[in-house]
């Protein structure tokens, strides 16, 4: 499709997700990922973020958009579950 026809027909909404889009997943961030693992074998130790900025990007997408598990207790419950001792012995009916 030339980009003439992309003007006048794409709407405002499809691209800014397009941007949105390539802002999350880099053009080349595939290739980039490949070339990181091929790397690997061969015996590199250095992070795929320090050696490719696209790989980068999506890292730190990744790391804002983590959420907290609901599944790990937190707070005064994982207090008490570290300091239990015995099981279930010290439970009488």
């Amino acid at each position: 499709m030339p980009v003439y026809t992309l003007l006048e027909e794409m709407p405002y909404e499809e691209l800014l997700k397009w941007i949105e889009f390539f802002s999350r997943k880099p053009v080349g961030w595939r290739e980039d990922h490949r070339t990181y693992m091929i790397m690997r074998a061969f015996g590199v130790k250095e992070k795929a973020e320090t050696l490719f900025p696209t790989l980068k990007r999506i890292s730190d997408l990744e790391s804002q958009s983590v959420e907290n598990d609901r599944a790990v207790p937190k707070g005064k419950f994982l207090e008490m579950m570290r300091k239990a001792k015995g099981g279930d012995k010290d439970v009488s009916f």
